[in-house]
């Protein structure tokens, strides 16, 4: 990773970034030779320089009415991280603080939400984690019609870190397989007591996981998309026809 792509990572802007570095570079000068380095426009290069002020990454001093500006040492780089920290650290505690009330919320409007879309791997990491935060040890999640999905290497990464997770949490699964999975995700083997597998033909485009009062529907394209039902008379539903079928599978 380059120098302005790390700088952005931490927090800097991109004419934040272009500033700093020339000031770097040209030591202690005006703004008129920052603009001409830059070619960033007048007004953003003061923006930059009060943002950058105020991050203690730049100082000035004046000399006959003209302010001179300077790229403080690079090591205050890492007392900014470690503001930027203690400031993350102050939030993480303010939210804390508030989340019984934000719950207390949640749970006045419970009764009205039945069903939540979930988009792209970012909500695929956000509703298994859901599921493994609300199942604990010996706890069973049934699943029908587990697949390669359409990208094959991202579903193996992403669900054999997901097994790990169950199984150091204990949790159960009752998997039926569409045939053409099997063998995909050898990381099973790890855990015999804990997962109990068997394999259908084309059962289903989509994989569907019910666990307690919910019936997660994912449809594992590239950029898939996962939609959680919270309702008991479904997942009870849903529950018996896994039973069904698993009657039927194949070990």
């Amino acid at each position: 990773m380059g120098v302005e792509s790390i700088l952005e990572e931490i927090g800097l802007t991109k004419n934040e970034i272009k500033i700093y570095l020339a000031l770097l570079e040209l030591g202690s000068t005006s703004t008129g030779a920052i603009i001409k380095k830059t070619r960033i426009h007048t007004s953003k290069v003061y923006d930059g320089l009060e943002r950058l002020s105020n991050k203690g990454l730049v100082s000035h001093i004046v000399q006959a009415n003209t302010k001179y500006f300077k790229a403080v040492s690079p090591e205050r780089l890492i007392e900014f991280l470690h503001d930027k920290k203690k400031q993350i650290d102050q939030q993480e505690d303010e939210i804390k603080s508030i989340i019984p009330q934000l719950k207390s919320r949640q749970l006045t409007v419970a009764d009205l939400t039945e069903a939540e879309i979930f988009q792209g791997w970012k909500g695929m990491e956000t509703v298994y984690r859901m599921l493994r935060d609300y199942l604990g040890k010996g706890d069973m999640n049934y699943v029908i019609g587990a697949s390669k999905g359409e990208d094959e290497e991202k579903v193996r990464e992403f669900f054999t870190r997901h097994i790990h997770f169950l199984g150091q949490k204990e949790i159960r699964q009752k998997i039926i397989f569409n045939e053409e999975a099997r063998g995909n995700l050898p990381v099973y083997k790890k855990y015999p007591k804990l997962f109990q597998l068997r394999y259908m033909n084309n059962i289903t485009p989509a994989e569907i996981n019910i666990w307690s009062d919910k019936t997660m529907i994912v449809i594992l394209r590239r950029n898939p998309t996962i939609i959680l039902i919270h309702d008991q008379k479904v997942s009870d539903s849903f529950r018996e026809y896994f039973d069904k079928l698993w009657k039927f599978a194949k070990k």
